[in-house]
């Protein structure tokens, strides 16, 4: 019997503002239209309708046969701020809105417990106590190590490999997620469900005009 997930999906957050306010449009809009710079904009909002159909399309086929219809989906908290960093990192809208559509079309409640500093302790929820396919939607900052940084080897990627003593995949991007890129997909395969994973795959998302084929 599995006693863990046998397949792992990372997306990064659909888009956003730019990040200076004294910019021009486009600005983040929430679900009711109103301005917010803590939200998508109106391509990441688009970006979110096609992830419903890319996750769980209606004809049964997947536009790639390494996805699969998440039983579990994550997102950081949309409320709380970070709590690792002086100040707190703010909270964002966009994890959450960007899986807002899969989720209400799977009838599932995303798990938002964890705010977006709280990786370590949201993989280790991920590894115990869910089976079958799970979706994490986080900020790319925290998705992959960024060798440059202040903390190289802290990443939900890196805790995903460490927790589940993975040491034999070599394919993984080497550098942080880049900032242009909203468009792919992560993801990790343990067929038993328990142990190390034993396959990485970088699934193109292809939705939007502009998706790139390449790899990050």
């Amino acid at each position: 019997m599995s006693n863990g997930p046998t397949k792992v999906m990372i997306i990064r957050h659909a888009e956003k503002p730019p990040e200076s306010p004294s910019l021009p449009p486009p600005f983040g809009v929430d679900s009711n239209g109103n301005q917010d710079d803590k939200s998508l904009i109106v391509q990441g909002w688009e970006r979110a309708g096609g992830l419903a159909a890319l996750f769980a399309p209606g004809c049964g086929v997947f536009q790639n046969a390494e996805l699969a219809t998440p039983s579990a989906i994550y997102a950081s908290n949309p409320d709380k701020p970070g709590k690792k960093h002086k100040p707190p990192k703010e909270a964002s809208q966009r994890p959450l809105e960007t899986i807002s559509a899969l989720a209400a079309k799977l009838k599932i409640s995303p798990i938002v417990e964890f705010d977006k500093d709280s990786y370590q302790e949201m993989v280790t929820d991920v590894l115990s106590n869910q089976t079958g396919t799970v979706l994490i939607s986080w900020q790319h900052q925290d998705i992959l190590p960024d060798p440059k940084g202040p903390n190289p080897n802290d990443s939900i990627v890196t805790e995903l490999l460490s927790q589940t003593r993975t040491t034999a995949l070599t394919n993984i991007p080497a550098g942080p997620w880049p900032g242009g890129r909203f468009d792919m997909v992560l993801v990790f395969d343990r067929p038993s469900g328990s142990g190390a994973f034993t396959s990485f795959t970088q699934v193109p998302q292809l939705l939007l005009a502009g998706d790139s084929k390449e790899p990050i």
